[in-house]
């Protein structure tokens, strides 16, 4: 995250570090915090696993639009697809890919058939407001060095194709 969306990645520290100074923030013992803070090293304040489903064509609510999510596909399988049907994209999702874009702003689903998980890290919009931290806006590609014109780069880790429909309908 501190590559995709740099600023984001900062206000997700910055609110765990928040918490570490002062545990009255929440309601759990802060014992239970503490043990929480000291192996939790993603910036990321929420986590959701989806196992062994088609993920139907949706949008995810409780965070903001602008914020990234990540995504990591796991377990035994092939084939798998995730739809990105406001972008036209058809993206390849077998185990081990990371995938990094707003739940929030685009409607999203996969088919995967087999023994399948997917971890799914995001943030809360009601947990960064309880601690008063600024909101993160969208990812500025100014911050990022210039990549290669197409075709002059090496593109064979990419896989994509175009959206359609009838080709890839979720059940």
């Amino acid at each position: 995250m501190s590559i995709v969306q740099p600023d984001l990645y900062e206000l997700g520290r910055k609110a765990f570090a928040k918490l570490a100074e002062d545990p009255d923030l929440v309601t759990t013992p802060a014992d239970s915090l503490f043990r929480a803070l000291e192996v939790w090293a993603a910036p990321f304040n929420a986590m959701t696993v989806v196992s062994n489903r088609t993920t139907p064509l949706h949008c995810d609510t409780g965070s903001r639009a602008a914020w990234s999510d990540l995504l990591l596909a796991l377990g035994q399988y092939e084939d798998g697809r995730l739809l990105l049907p406001p972008l036209g994209i058809v993206y390849r999702y077998n185990p081990g890919t990371v995938v990094c874009f707003s739940g929030t702003a685009f409607e999203h689903g996969a088919t995967c058939v087999g023994n399948r998980a997917c971890v799914v890290f995001y943030m809360k919009d009601n947990v960064m407001n309880r601690l008063g931290l600024p909101i993160a806006t969208w990812a500025n590609v100014d911050g990022y060095a210039i990549l290669p014109e197409p075709g002059n780069a090496d593109e064979s880790w990419m896989f994509y194709e175009p959206y359609e429909p009838h080709l890839a309908p979720l059940a």
